[in-house]
């Protein structure tokens, strides 16, 4: 079962109708036959190829809240084209960019599952719905791997919801490219362990999206009570000379409104107060996966001018993931904020404490 598996994923890849390869350097939109959003419309991907003849290919998983519940759906994207990456960021076509003119992937959100679902919803608020991520993605990756045949770097990325999906679907963006390093820059997607994220909450995301379908069974992560923290060092064991690592903001509000779901054994009326996310990166970091914690509340860190700009204890963020990337450095060790970094989120235009007077 697991050879014929492996084979119908790479017999898709091989049978797939590789993307244009044209317009180098120019974002595109190019619908893929046979994927799905929420209310069951087509969607698609926007490419960016290399203008120089890069190899190495990224994958950017747009975020956009989650559906699950009355509240959550009522608020989940659901454009089937959402919009252009643009140019900044982890985007941007400058030197100083460690992702500088990769070929680029970026994958619309619109089926309210962190892009890690394959049901349709039996009830509530979900019902009907098509939480179609994971049969999207393979039909994408299918056809992006007949495209960049010779990838050397595969970087997996999201934010928010994409910064979840890029983990929880990384076993099968990897079995796409076998032979490429992977590289996971996990923005503001934070999966903490079962101290810091309600096994509840865990539970109802798992049997809403059917999650397990497609999560590494030899993972903790597809069992029935909590552990989804398990897919990161599942995926370390399991691809040693890959580099994972999360970036969060210590007390991010929007995360932290979601998690809240989850209070009082997932009875909550209202998403408020939860003040475990700092701890839950701490706990994280302990285990061994780098994190790159910032001061404050703020929410996604990679995709605009944030990602230069950003120091935190004397830690430039694109420098960070500079080494993330780079093969023949090892991974970087965890940031965390300092006193100063904390009283500057605080005081933002004052740009250092050591003010003459």
């Amino acid at each position: 079962m697991k050879v014929f598996a492996v084979a119908s994923i790479m017999g898709t890849a091989m049978a797939a109708i590789p993307f244009p390869t044209d317009k180098g350097g120019e974002w595109q939109f190019v619908e893929v036959e046979g994927t799905k959003c929420m209310n069951g419309k087509q969607t698609g991907v926007w490419l960016r190829n290399s203008k120089s003849g890069n190899k190495n290919f990224a994958m950017y998983l747009n975020g956009g809240g989650a559906c699950w519940n009355a509240i959550t759906c009522a608020t989940a994207a659901s454009d089937p084209k959402g919009g252009s990456p643009g140019s900044n960021g982890v985007f941007a076509l400058r030197t100083d960019n460690p992702l500088n003119d990769y070929n680029w992937m970026a994958v619309p959100y619109c089926t309210g599952d962190v892009h890690a679902g394959d049901t349709v919803g039996t009830s509530g608020a979900a019902k009907g719905k098509h939480f179609n991520g994971i049969p999207n993605l393979k039909l994408m990756l299918g056809r992006a791997a007949a495209t960049y045949t010779n990838a050397e770097t595969l970087f997996v990325t999201g934010e928010s919801a994409g910064g979840f999906g890029s983990v929880t679907t990384y076993a099968t963006t990897r079995s796409f490219f076998p032979n490429a390093r992977g590289v996971l820059m996990d923005d503001s997607g934070p999966i903490v362990d079962d101290n810091d994220l309600a096994v509840c909450l865990q539970e109802e995301w798992r049997q809403t999206w059917n999650l397990n379908k497609n999560l590494p069974k030899d993972c903790a992560c597809s069992g029935d009570q909590g552990d989804m923290v398990d897919a990161w060092a599942c995926g370390k064991k399991k691809w040693p000379k890959d580099s994972f690592s999360l970036i969060s903001s210590v007390n991010d509000a929007t995360i932290s409104t979601f998690f809240s779901f989850g209070n009082n054994n997932c009875k909550a009326i209202l998403p408020f107060g939860y003040n475990k996310l700092h701890a839950g990166l701490e706990d994280l970091a302990k285990k061994g996966t780098p994190v790159y914690m910032i001061p404050g509340s703020s929410h996604t860190h990679t995709s605009g001018g944030e990602f230069y700009s950003r120091v935190v204890a004397g830690q430039a963020l694109y420098k960070w993931i500079a080494q993330l990337v780079d093969p023949n450095q090892s991974d970087p060790a965890t940031v965390r904020p300092t006193a100063e970094d904390y009283w500057l989120e605080e005081n933002p235009n004052i740009t250092s404490l050591n003010v003459v007077v």
